[in-house]
């Protein structure tokens, strides 16, 4: 009778045992699913390409975009000759807004660079999160769209806060939340991601859907290749002195 009620006791503990992991626990594993911490660490840049298509918009804009260690990352967005730029090197941003009638680089704001920062970085905020100014909470089992997930919040360092959604199975992220606050309003942005495959023994998302939490309307980054430490123009993040080839004349 006694072996009876420990092995019951056992089976309603197993939930427990799996939310008894720590954040590092958690963390661990979905390093090891990306391809592990020798694969992530091993990637000095990353050039995706593909197509975006922003919300309500019924055409697609051709996409590129270089990450690179440094904490530099630029996006671009090109539809009938016309480029628009986000870009950040490390240290200021720039854009340049060619469907605006603004073809000069302009000067982003404090605000306004905190999510170019992000994107900059490689390996996502999970990883090396304490080297990298942030914290992480634990907030257990949490729903997207109908499925479980293990949710980890983490304050990062600029003050914006993510929440990453990871599929228990697969230990990938399915949805990241970004909460931040520009020019005084507060905001939340979900950040939906599919279709992993693996290059260079790292799998990478080829599907990203975005938009304001609770919104219909999203946009869409559908990527067809990945290059993972491949030549790239270094001079591209500094901001330019005059217009760039592609923008409005």
């Amino acid at each position: 009778m006694h072996r009876t009620v420990l092995v019951i006791m056992g089976l309603a503990l197993l939930p427990m045992a799996a939310r008894a992991d720590t954040v590092d626990e958690v963390i661990a594993r979905h390093v090891a699913a990306r391809g592990g911490a020798a694969a992530l660490k091993a990637i000095s840049s990353v050039t995706y390409k593909g197509r975006f298509r922003p919300a309500g918009f019924d055409a697609d804009f051709v996409y590129s975009e270089t990450i690179a260690r440094g904490g530099r990352v630029r996006m671009n967005f090109t539809l009938q000759g016309l480029t628009v730029v986000q870009s950040y090197d490390g240290q200021s941003g720039w854009q340049i807004m060619p469907f605006q009638g603004r073809k000069d680089p302009e000067n982003l704001s404090a605000d306004d660079v905190k999510s170019l920062q992000e994107e900059a970085d490689i390996e996502g905020a999970l990883v090396d999160y304490k080297a990298k100014g942030a914290t992480v909470e634990d907030l257990g089992v949490k729903d997207v769209d109908g499925a479980p997930t293990r949710a980890l919040r983490v304050q990062l360092k600029n003050g914006d806060t993510q929440t990453w959604y990871l599929d228990p199975d697969a230990w990938l992220a399915v949805r990241v939340s970004t909460r931040t606050r520009q020019r005084g309003v507060e905001s939340v942005t979900d950040t939906d991601f599919g279709d992993y495959e693996k290059v260079s023994g790292v799998y990478f998302p080829f599907e990203q859907e975005s938009g304001p939490q609770g919104s219909m309307h999203r946009q869409r980054i559908t990527v067809e290749q990945v290059v993972v430490n491949g030549a790239f123009d270094e001079h591209q993040f500094t901001q330019p002195s005059g217009p760039e080839k592609g923008t409005a004349k």
